[in-house]
């Protein structure tokens, strides 16, 4: 009889200890946590800490709330003056609603970086439209991210996603332009 009494108490503690573990949230400072009921998101936690949800029938997911970096890849642009650059960016950006970023973009980063991408190959290929070769090289020193950023707007708005940088790491012309450029070069040096 002892035995079975233990063997009870003993079931009952492992059944409460899960209990217990399957109802906690862990939220760390860096992310936010979703709480699904029924694949609905019923409450987001943003505070670090340990909060709870029904066991069984509430989920928790996290989203990054951290700043992240994402590098564009290179795109080929043509300047108002029909000359072809590469332009080669990065940009900084971060979550601004996850609920937003989980409904449009399920919660996927690599979704979010294809809109990103999307949309800043967009403004910068309208910014660079309108500016000449030489308005761009002069323009390096800030002013042309800063046109480029303020060009996406609040496009990006309805993910749930916040642009805070877009830095061009380098405006190169093409290799075959650049052959052109250094023959001509060495051709007036003569």
């Amino acid at each position: 009889m002892k035995r079975a009494g233990r063997a009870a108490a003993g079931l009952i503690l492992v059944m409460v200890l899960i209990l217990v573990g399957s109802s906690g949230v862990i939220t760390y400072p860096d992310e936010y946590q979703l709480i699904r009921q029924f694949g609905e998101i019923v409450r987001i936690v943003d505070i670090p800490g340990v909060s709870f949800k029904i066991p069984f029938v509430q989920t928790s997911a996290s989203v990054p709330r951290e700043l992240q970096i994402y590098d564009i890849p290179k795109s080929d642009v043509i300047t108002r003056d029909k000359k072809s650059m590469i332009a080669d960016a990065f940009v900084l950006w971060k979550i601004s609603d996850p609920i937003l970023f989980t409904r449009h973009l399920n919660g996927q980063i690599a979704q979010a970086q294809s809109r990103i991408s999307a949309s800043v190959f967009s403004s910068m290929k309208s910014v660079i439209s309108n500016m000449d070769q030489a308005e761009i090289i002069e323009n390096r020193n800030g002013k042309l991210a800063l046109d480029i950023k303020e060009n996406i707007g609040n496009s990006l708005d309805g993910y749930g996603i916040i642009v805070l940088a877009v830095e061009t790491k380098s405006l190169d012309m093409p290799d075959d332009n650049k052959q052109a450029v250094y023959d001509r070069m060495i051709s007036e040096r003569n």
